[in-house]
């Protein structure tokens, strides 16, 4: 047990000198992209994950959520969908996203999905990931849209559940698909 609880502790290290080592490149003029570059991701992913912004109408730093919220998140929405509780996932929706997906429309959806597979029995490789694909490990935060992908095991097959959250984990895209469907919009 000793040496699980030194390598965690070792992670945590590096998490924070990976935070501070990005700081300083930064403080010393290096460009979103070069940073990317180095870390094997867009300058768009190492500014969501890394750097700062405020909110120029209130001034307040924007938030960055976790990778473990967007995690919580898609499975509690594919968990109320499959109770056929549509009405409380649409309390988590965007107002805009309530309009483009009824609770009719994701019952409906839904309902294909149950005559294909049959009921939802488990989640599986729950993950998040950013806007342009970089998968966030379950302790990174980021900025922006975050998505969350799930597989949903089924009694005769998979599908794949998708969820879109903006900076306040509200739901502003929602797919479901089977595993082989591509390419994805979001």
């Amino acid at each position: 047990m000793e040496q699980i609880i030194e390598a965690q502790r070792a992670i945590e290290s590096a998490r924070t000198k990976l935070q501070a080592s990005v700081a300083q490149a930064r403080a010393e003029g290096r460009t979103w992209a070069e940073i990317g570059e180095v870390m094997g991701m867009s300058r768009q992913a190492a500014f969501k994950r890394f750097g700062e912004a405020t909110n120029p109408t209130t001034g307040d730093p924007v938030v960055k959520r976790s990778a473990k919220q967007m995690h919580e998140l898609t499975e509690h929405v594919f968990t109320l969908i499959a109770a056929g509780e549509q009405d409380k996932l649409q309390e988590l929706m965007h107002p805009q996203t309530k309009e483009e997906l009824p609770a009719s429309l994701i019952a409906e959806t839904w309902a294909g999905v149950l005559a294909e597979v049959g009921s939802l029995e488990s989640m599986q490789d729950t993950r998040a990931e950013m806007s342009d694909g970089e998968v966030l490990d379950p302790q990174d935060e980021s900025m922006g849209v975050l998505i969350g992908q799930t597989t949903l095991r089924c009694e005769a097959g998979e599908y794949l559940g998708r969820v879109a959250a903006d900076e306040q984990l509200r739901v502003v895209g929602l797919l479901i698909v089977r595993p082989d469907y591509g390419p994805l919009p979001f």
